[in-house]
């Protein structure tokens, strides 16, 4: 296949990728993702890549080790996880480097895809224990993937169709996401408050992680944002056009310096509070 002039950059290395996996059997779309499918890489970022698949007619495991061992600038991966060996959400994948960029390829069932984005276009949540995400991995990721998410190869329209679904964001999900995570917040902050008496410096400091990850994605749905990844969502909220004042300097200035004296935690908790106040103003007000 000739590169179209759609693909962005690095384009020969997104059109290898994509001809290298297409023809593998029971392959239902390809979808580059993260930064370079929002236009916010850096040169050094990764190419992440979402491999979707039948269930019924999935490729044995083995033929997609092979063919990124193709892809692969050294002809070998440099890890990978077959069917479900990761967790039931990040269902597994392969790490290696195409031309000099390091890539992620990671498996998506997409029966379970399209069902969990259905369900999130009706607004339901869910959030499920997974290593790898300290908060836990939230179902609506494989919305937000669907929906940010730029598609190399979708022969059916399947992601598209799914993409149709919570693009533009659904009013009841943003409903359903606020008060969901607006409820854990104040529910982990309320309950970081006894073991701040007790100067509990890793329990608190667990309890304000959640609080943090909770009021991210009540930003992020404020936006009409999905949050594809905890890491770096308090940076994005941060510079979206609504969000809390001096967001991510008022997060960090509580983080900082934590101790396990009770007051340090106690003002911390305090600080967070403000902030979750603040946010759940906007509903209230609406």
């Amino acid at each position: 296949m000739t590169v179209p002039t759609e693909l962005p950059e690095p384009a020969s290395a997104l059109a290898r990728i994509r001809d290298g996996l297409a023809t593998l059997p029971g392959i239902t779309g390809i979808a580059l993702g993260g930064s370079r499918a929002r236009g916010v890489a850096c040169p050094d970022s990764d190419i992440d890549v979402g491999l979707y698949y039948d269930p019924a007619t999935r490729p044995d495991f083995d033929l997609i080790l092979a063919a990124a061992a193709d892809l692969d600038d050294q002809g070998e991966p440099a890890g990978h996880g077959s069917y479900g060996e990761w967790g039931p959400w990040i269902n597994g994948g392969v790490w290696l480097v195409v031309d000099g960029i390091k890539t992620d390829i990671l498996l998506r069932d997409q029966t379970r895809v399209e069902k969990v984005v259905r369900d999130a276009a009706q607004g339901m949540v869910t959030t499920a224990y997974q290593p790898g995400h300290p908060h836990g991995f939230v179902s609506t990721i494989y919305a937000g993937e669907v929906c940010h998410n730029l598609s190399l190869y979708d022969p059916q329209g399947r992601l598209a169709d799914l993409r149709a679904l919570v693009s533009p964001y659904p009013d009841v999900l943003l409903e359903a996401t606020v008060n969901q995570f607006g409820w854990e917040a104040g529910f982990s902050l309320d309950n970081a408050r006894s073991p701040a008496r007790r100067g509990d410096l890793v329990q608190v400091t667990g309890l304000l992680y959640r609080a943090v990850v909770c009021l991210n994605q009540m930003v992020f749905a404020h936006n009409g944002r999905f949050v594809l990844n905890e890491k770096g969502a308090l940076a994005e909220a941060s510079g979206m056009p609504r969000a809390p004042r001096d967001y991510q300097a008022r997060v960090e200035a509580a983080l900082t310096g934590l101790s396990i004296a009770p007051d340090v935690l106690q003002a911390a908790i305090d600080s967070l509070r403000e902030i979750y106040d603040e946010l759940t103003s906007w509903t209230k007000n609406a």
